[in-house]
């Protein structure tokens, strides 16, 4: 004959919280997960290092992996921080490389991809400065033109347009 149990969780770790020593109160008082901002002591504070995932759509965080993809696959050419401006017809180039290299990326998450590095607006902003397009090894390929630099202007305050609206009806203000 079997006997049954039930097994129970240990009280100390999941049960009611356990008294703090004296030196670890100290130790969360002098470390913090939050940047101080000199001067200004009553402003809210943001989390150091953290990346709001939690803020992001499903759709969102799906297009975030597949630049970091990026990003691993051609440090010289993508970046988050200081987008450059793609070299015209990059997509076959990158699509000729991933080829080479074995790699298992299809071509319409590629160009998912691209569209959602290529439509942010640090991406527009390096468009609107101008300067040399590059290649997959990070070298200078072309260069934007004036007609490219006034398209990526309106599509950044189309962009910054749109977000203003979403702003405002989160806050729930209609008022334009």
């Amino acid at each position: 004959m079997t006997t049954l149990t039930i097994n129970r969780k240990p009280k100390g770790i999941y049960g009611t919280p356990q008294k703090t020593t004296q030196a670890a109160q100290e130790q969360d008082k002098t470390t913090s997960v939050h940047k101080v901002i000199p001067g200004n002591q009553n402003a809210q504070q943001k989390p150091t290092g953290a990346t709001p995932w939690q803020h992001m759509t499903k759709r969102q965080r799906k297009n975030r992996r597949r630049v970091n993809r990026l990003t691993e696959m051609w440090p010289d050419l993508f970046s988050h921080k200081a987008p450059k401006p793609l070299k015209v017809g990059i997509f076959d180039d990158l699509m000729q490389d991933i080829a080479v290299r074995g790699l298992a990326f299809g071509s319409g998450v590629l160009r998912a991809t691209l569209a959602s590095y290529a439509q942010s607006p640090r991406y527009y902003r390096a468009l609107i400065a101008g300067g040399a397009r590059y290649d997959l090894k990070g070298q200078p390929c072309g260069e934007v033109t004036p007609q490219e630099q006034q398209e990526a202007e309106t599509r950044l305050m189309v962009l910054n347009e749109k977000h203003k609206r979403q702003r405002r009806a989160a806050k729930g203000d209609t008022c334009q």
